[in-house]
């Protein structure tokens, strides 16, 4: 076993197996096998195993002091152990498994260290209803305890990393510890109700659990460091990318390298967090973990057809991440052998290109996504994640090349030529100044909604009198503004589900694209409307602007009222390209392709050329082909004139291109589930 901190840098095959498991019935773990777990992830390719040392259930793997061992292993304690040294004896990587918060005996057994809420919880101890017993990060005694296992874990096993799962909030917790803290560091007396967003004291209590959360989260792995220098650390950043604010984006300040579970249910949700995590993580690369069952591993017997498996952790791959295959446990101790032959078929495909991940990200476009946008002011059903997961569909499916940027690294957008922030909210000051600077030194911004007005009196001179009355609007477009909305008119303009800010000042130099229009209807008295089935625009246009150009500095930028980024239809995919368009024409792109929108392409900047990956997301068992589309890599005549030649990786057949209008071209005459290909330059 090597201890290089840096173990993860060349590990892009990983696998966990869920040991979350109780010891009532004698039978459970009672046939767990060092020797047929390790054979397993041999048959399945496996570069690096995360091992269960504890679980949500509390027990822990070997023994302990501080709390209680699984009761299969009483007698042979060191089984797990025995893992690990065969892990390391076969080459296989180690990361211990530790779970956070999630902990049912330590919470049965300590009362003290429950969370709380305003309801309570039953006499078990467990959350009404639920399997799982929550303890309170913020309880000092709770993690006084956390320290005492790491340090326990250390001087038991050696390994490479430590990943601890559940670093979130997943209740919303007012136990004595919270009370006291949120009493002493804002003076509010009390913990809000969690449906109070018009309270400040709401708010307060949001930005303070983040707070916390990032804090503990750092408190963890400074523990880990203290007593396994050599070990990584990574904290599961799954609910970085869930609906539910739960956990604050920070937590990966306390992280080697990010990842998280999203099981791959939806690819479109797969590409954009491949996106965001490959943009946040410190060290490449990130690690998106997806489950071997079909939709999740509450399905224990329903394997994913390998096909599926497969495109899941080529879209991974294209992004040069590791793919980590979750599988679980038998209760009695077993793995299904026929399981991780499947899982070693796959990544036999994938092998031959580990070689090749490599290269700087092109990245014309940026989604800007905010975890603190999770929370709509206005409780309407979108928010920042819905509708940047919709936009980077958009822009993936129109091959706009395109990368995410949040908060974490609001200092970053200088790297794209233009960014587009739907819903946003959520910004910090510093944001606020990133953005403004982005701008002034030549940027191209979109946001929109309401729920920024510093920004937006920064940036548009605008001021707020009031929000709309209705959750249906409408844009009606301008002169300036109607090559943007397609055969959206002013009789019949686009319609947007949401409210909307109604400024009353703006920049006296703006272009206005688009007036807001309201729709025939009284909310308040559904006895008045216009048509029974819907809610049709008045026929006299507002004065008030909803889609505003202005120029700030050297840039520009573009501000809509509306929120209409989270659907899905193809009108409103392409009011979204449009508006980039306008500001970013195709013929600036870095790439451009005739390949149909099923193909996802990712593409990359290399010391001595470019590399270029193309994923079918609609691959299938059927093993239908895409055929003939053209690709085109922007250089310059120089550039050009040095290709030493364009090659399809790993086996090296080249490719016939030509140079035209500012583009190397060549052409992909079949595409069966992934092609990797490298321009070489001299």
């Amino acid at each position: 076993m090597s201890e290089n901190k840096s173990w993860f840098s060349n590990s892009y095959r990983r696998n966990l197996v869920d040991m979350h498991l109780e010891d009532w019935d004698s039978a459970f773990m009672s046939e767990f096998d060092p020797e047929a777990y390790c054979e397993n992830l041999k048959k399945a390719k496996i570069k690096s195993a995360m091992i269960y040392f504890q679980s949500h259930v509390g027990y822990c793997y070997y023994p302990t002091k501080s709390g209680k061992m699984h009761s299969a292993l009483i007698g042979r304690e060191d089984a797990v152990k025995r893992l690990v040294d065969l892990c390391h004896e076969n080459g296989i990587d180690v990361i211990g498994y530790y779970s956070l918060i999630y902990n049912t005996y330590e919470r049965l057994r300590h009362p003290e260290w429950r969370m709380q809420s305003a309801s309570g919880s039953d006499k078990s101890g467990m959350w009404l209803g639920s399997r799982y017993g929550l303890n309170c990060p913020n309880n000092p005694d709770y993690r006084a305890f956390i320290r005492e296992q790491i340090k326990e874990i250390s001087e038991y096993f050696t390994v490479e990393g430590m990943f601890y799962d559940m670093t979130f909030w997943p209740k919303w917790c007012t136990c004595p510890h919270c009370q006291m803290r949120f009493l002493k560091e804002t003076g509010y007396a009390g913990i809000p109700a969690p449906d109070t967003w018009d309270l400040d004291e709401f708010w307060a209590f949001r930005q303070k659990r983040d707070e916390w959360m990032a804090e503990f989260a750092q408190y963890v792995t400074d523990c880990s460091k203290e007593f396994m220098p050599h070990a990584s650390v990574e904290h599961n950043y799954a609910q970085s990318c869930v609906k539910n604010h739960t956990n604050s984006e920070k937590v990966a300040n306390a992280c080697d390298y990010v990842g998280g579970d999203l099981h791959g249910k939806n690819l479109l949700i797969n590409s954009f967090a491949t996106k965001y995590w490959r943009a946040v993580t410190k060290n490449p690369p990130f690690e998106y973990m997806l489950s071997r069952c079909a939709d999740s591993l509450q399905c224990h017997t329903i394997t994913k057809p390998e096909s599926q498996l497969t495109v899941e952790m080529f879209v991974t791959a294209a992004h040069h991440g590791a793919s980590f295959v979750i599988d679980a446990m038998d209760p009695v101790g077993t793995l299904d052998g026929r399981v991780y032959d499947l899982i070693g078929r796959v990544f036999d495909k994938q092998i031959p290109y580990e070689p090749y991940f490599h290269g700087t990200p092109i990245e014309d476009v940026a989604v800007y996504y905010t975890l603190e946008g999770r929370y709509n002011r206005f409780k309407e059903s979108s928010d920042s994640r819905e509708c940047c997961i919709s936009t980077t569909a958009a822009l993936v499916q129109k091959h706009i090349p395109m990368g995410v940027k949040s908060n974490l690294i609001s200092d970053r957008l200088g790297e794209h030529k233009l960014v587009f922030a739907p819903r946003l909210s959520g910004l910090e000051e510093k944001d606020r100044k990133n953005i403004c600077d982005y701008v002034r030194n030549g940027g191209v911004f979109y946001f929109s909604g309401g729920e920024e007005p510093k920004l937006m009196e920064e940036l548009l001179g605008a001021t707020v009198e009031k929000n709309t009355p209705v959750k249906h609007i409408y844009l009606a477009p301008t002169k300036e503004g109607e090559d943007l909305f397609d055969f959206f008119t002013v009789k019949y303009p686009l319609p947007m589900s949401s409210t909307a800010p109604m400024i009353k000042t703006w920049n006296k130099d703006a272009k206005i694209l688009a007036y807001l229009t309201l729709p025939y209807i009284d909310e308040n008295d559904p006895s008045r409307y216009s048509s029974i089935h819907s809610n049709p625009p008045c026929h006299i246009p507002t004065k008030t602007p909803a889609l505003l150009e202005v120029k700030y500095g050297k840039g520009t930028v573009v501000w809509c009222a509306g929120t209409y980024e989270y659907d899905k239809r193809d009108c409103y995919n392409n009011f979204t390209t449009s508006i980039i368009r306008r500001y970013f024409p195709e013929s600036e792109q870095s790439v451009i392709t005739t390949a149909p929108r099923q193909v996802e392409i990712c593409a990359y900047r290399l010391k001595d050329g470019y590399q270029l990956n193309f994923v079918d997301q609609l691959y299938t068992d059927e093993e239908l082909i895409v055929r003939d589309f053209e690709v085109g890599v922007k250089m310059s005549e120089e550039e050009a004139k040095n290709i030493e030649g364009v090659y399809v990786r790993p086996n090296g057949e080249s490719l016939t291109y030509r140079y035209e209008n500012g583009y190397l071209k060549f052409s992909i005459e079949s595409l069966l589930l992934f092609r990797m290909v490298e321009i070489k330059i001299k």
